[in-house]
């Protein structure tokens, strides 16, 4: 069994973890992956579309990676984030052992530490292959489990993910309210430079970007007709990471557009739905 010796040379590099991870605000290499359900999750189609993308890599081999999963957090932020909650955020399972079979996923084998499938609702990935060597180069993997949130502006936060306790849901939410948040609207390479969130809103909804240089910033929020129902203007915004509120408790339910325009002319449009 090649097994038990995978398991001492991962928990050997995990105590290298610190030099060798992928650093946080790295680009997130593109993926795409077949569920066991057979549903495909194209990463970039999640984050184009402005979700935020939890993924758990574990073995199920791995028994610290067992011991997390059945703390169900990730179960927790599917039910909050994913189809049952918001659906402001994709959660996903990826099994990163490329020996795994899906016998040892439904946990019918000795290698297994369990059924992983049973009380899990979020999708669970297991690629082989270069498709996964890829994977696992991209993001640089070094041990089991790592947590990773992608951000819809393609950046990953990890670090604090993966530090101790691992992976706590409260942790999960502040990542994705603060440096998860933040984009560079003055950048024109950047296909994702504002965030709205959350999306769908009802009371309020945040607009989350940074600025290279000082600006005004002016907030248009139309209809689905064009008409123009607000406008919020913003002067003198010093460089850096931003956070502009907007009060939408008196809008009607349905789609608006947020239009962001700076002095400089750059302007950035969003879909945002009010409930």
């Amino acid at each position: 069994m090649k097994r038990p010796l995978l398991v001492l040379l991962f928990a050997l590099t995990a105590a290298f973890r610190s030099f060798a991870q992928l650093p946080d605000g790295s680009t997130a290499p593109d993926f795409t992956f077949t569920d066991l359900g057979g549903t495909t999750h194209h990463l970039y189609d999640y984050l184009n579309a402005g979700k935020y993308v939890a993924i758990e890599v574990s073995a199920t081999w791995c028994h610290p990676c067992w011991l997390y999963h059945n703390t169900h957090s990730m179960d927790t932020l599917y039910y909050q984030h994913d189809l049952p909650g918001d659906q402001a955020w994709k959660v996903l399972f990826i099994e990163g052992d490329g020996t795994t079979t899906d016998a040892d996923v439904h946990g019918t084998t000795g290698s297994s530490q369990g059924d992983w499938t049973t009380g899990t609702s979020f999708p669970i990935l297991n690629p082989s292959g270069i498709a996964l060597n890829d994977f696992k180069a991209g993001y640089n993997i070094t041990m089991f489990p790592t947590l990773f949130m992608i951000c819809p502006n393609k950046k990953i936060i990890q670090e604090i993910l993966n530090g101790t306790p691992r992976g706590m849901i409260s942790t999960w939410n502040d990542v994705a309210g603060t440096p998860c948040a933040f984009t560079g609207i003055d950048d024109i390479r950047d296909s994702n430079p504002l965030t709205i969130y959350p999306n769908p809103a009802k009371d309020k909804a945040t607009l989350y970007f940074s600025l290279n240089k000082a600006a005004n910033i002016s907030v248009t929020v139309a209809d689905i007709t064009g008409k123009v129902v607000s406008t919020h203007h913003y002067k003198n915004l010093y460089p850096g990471d931003q956070q502009l509120p907007v009060d939408v408790s008196g809008y009607t339910a349905g789609m608006y557009f947020f239009t962001i325009a700076t002095d400089n002319g750059r302007t950035i449009r969003k879909k945002v739905i009010v409930q």
